[in-house]
């Protein structure tokens, strides 16, 4: 079974079925991020372990949402759920006096492109929401660092492999995701689409 295909039918317009493909791609790539990674955090911090298992599993449930038909929810739900739980484990792994993980600070940076990659300005009510919850959530990074305490030390974080795996891994959804935005192209049977989006874009709103 082709998993990019999952939710795309012939009766879907040309735009929502481009989409429909690039949102199963990166539920994808963010589950497999979410399954290598919680090997390694739970190694090393096993109290940190469910944000990368979360990852896993709501990446999961975004390509089960696309096989049943809810489309909109399940490309809303991933245009920011890697950022979010990226940030909580930031705020986990860090206390209040320590300085953000540069390394892990560019991951969040790098997943900010995602809603560009799921939603174009014709859907740009749900794009603009997802992109004040992914930019909100770095901008209030530091404030839930004193806001979440987790008794860990993030010196190995830091000394270990997981700072050059972790600089990796946001070079790869960047990489990813500039791919991905740089393959869209527009069709022409596209332009019929306005009213299939208001459409969709009220049931997910509302």
């Amino acid at each position: 079974m082709n998993v990019s295909q999952l939710g795309v039918h012939s009766n879907l317009s040309a735009y929502l079925q481009r989409k429909t493909r690039l949102n199963n791609q990166v539920a994808v790539m963010c589950f497999w991020i979410g399954f290598i990674y919680v090997f390694f955090v739970y190694a090393h911090y096993p109290e940190l372990a469910i944000y990368p298992a979360l990852l896993f599993v709501i990446s999961a449930l975004v390509l089960a949402l696309n096989f049943v038909g809810y489309l909109q929810l399940a490309r809303f739900i991933n245009s920011f759920q890697m950022i979010t739980l990226a940030t909580l484990f930031h705020a986990s792994i860090l206390q209040q006096s320590e300085p953000l993980l540069v390394p892990f600070f560019c991951t969040q940076l790098a997943m900010t492109m995602i809603p560009w990659v799921l939603y174009d300005w014709r859907e740009k009510s749900t794009m603009i929401i997802s992109l004040v919850i992914c930019y909100g959530l770095v901008a209030s990074q530091q404030l839930l660092n004193k806001a979440i305490e987790v008794p860990v030390d993030v010196t190995f974080f830091r000394e270990s492999y997981l700072t050059p795996m972790t600089y990796f891994c946001a070079a790869f959804i960047q990489v990813a995701c500039i791919l991905w935005i740089k393959a869209e192209r527009p069709q022409k049977e596209e332009a019929s689409d306005d009213k299939v989006l208001e459409s969709s874009q009220e049931k997910v709103l509302s």
